[in-house]
């Protein structure tokens, strides 16, 4: 049986951009770009663990949003399960730290053209989607 483990990922949303991070050599999926955020702690709510993940990743105090989605997929070994979260209220600078050696900031559509984490692309379709005009 696999081992579970859930995780929390922002969607974070600045002047109409995303920002994606992407995944140092030191871990897991090295060089894939991803939304930032980690794992969560038991007894521990996802939005406080999404702040505190931000916070120890980026350098910012953020806000979670509202739920975009959640998805699971088998990652080197493990079923990660990963619930995705926008979060338009930060303050801060968003910086690099061991976990990450670079940031960028896209237009949602061009989000798509980063190579991204497999298990981020379900979260941001959903975004897209919810992001669409009715």
């Amino acid at each position: 049986m696999l081992k579970t483990i859930d995780v929390v990922a922002a969607i974070i949303v600045h002047n109409g951009k995303l920002l994606l991070a992407r995944r140092a050599a030191s871990c897991d999926q090295a060089g894939l770009w991803e939304f930032p955020g980690g794992k969560v702690e038991p007894g521990e709510t996802q939005a406080r663990a999404l702040c505190r993940e931000l916070e120890e990743e980026l350098g910012i105090h953020a806000t979670p949003g509202e739920w975009i989605a959640s998805h699971s997929r088998e990652v080197s070994g493990r079923m990660i399960n990963l619930h995705a979260w926008s979060v338009a209220r930060f303050s801060g600078t968003p910086q690099c730290t061991t976990s990450h050696s670079e940031l960028a900031w896209c237009t949602p559509a061009r989000a798509q053209d980063y190579d991204l984490a497999p298990a981020d692309i379900p979260l941001l379709e959903a975004f897209l989607r919810r992001s669409l005009p009715g």
